[in-house]
């Protein structure tokens, strides 16, 4: 089982498509497992970002309420043997 690395992404003030794109390029340059928790404040991003996760077959993100946005945690699993 490998390591996993842990990152932070923030895209407040961001607005769609620009943090699904940014979130999209960050899975694709992570090899292994990831934790990934992403702060944004743009409604769109609660549908974009379950839907893009959804379309990667990735697990669905945990998502909390902030007081000025949004915590998402998005865990990407090991691919291969």
């Amino acid at each position: 089982m490998s390591e996993v690395i842990e990152l932070e992404l923030n895209v407040v003030g961001e607005r769609c498509p620009i943090p699904v794109q940014r979130i999209r390029k960050l899975l694709r340059e992570i090899e292994g497992r990831a934790i990934i928790t992403v702060i944004g404040d743009d409604p769109e991003s609660l549908h974009d970002i379950p839907a893009l996760l959804e379309r990667l077959g990735l697990p669905p993100a945990l998502i909390t309420k902030m007081d000025k946005g949004w915590l998402y945690v998005i865990t990407k699993p090991e691919v291969g043997p």
